[in-house]
């Protein structure tokens, strides 16, 4: 259950749950990208390379 707990809270499932929607949207509603798949694969790509590497980091922010 504490796996679940800590995973819940890790930086991948806040970039899975938050940023992946998120960076979709700004793709779209700035015209970078069409709404479908590619937006969708695109945001993904972002949202998860920027949780990963805050996961391997400790910290989301660059200067630690």
């Amino acid at each position: 259950m504490q796996q679940v707990i800590k995973f819940l809270f890790s930086p991948v499932a806040f970039a899975l749950g938050f940023l992946w929607p998120l960076f979709t949207q700004i793709f779209i509603a700035t015209d970078l990208l069409q709404a479908g798949g590619l937006a969708i694969g695109i945001g993904a790509v972002v949202a998860l390379t920027w949780g990963v590497m805050a996961q391997l980091r400790g910290s989301w922010i660059w200067i630690k």
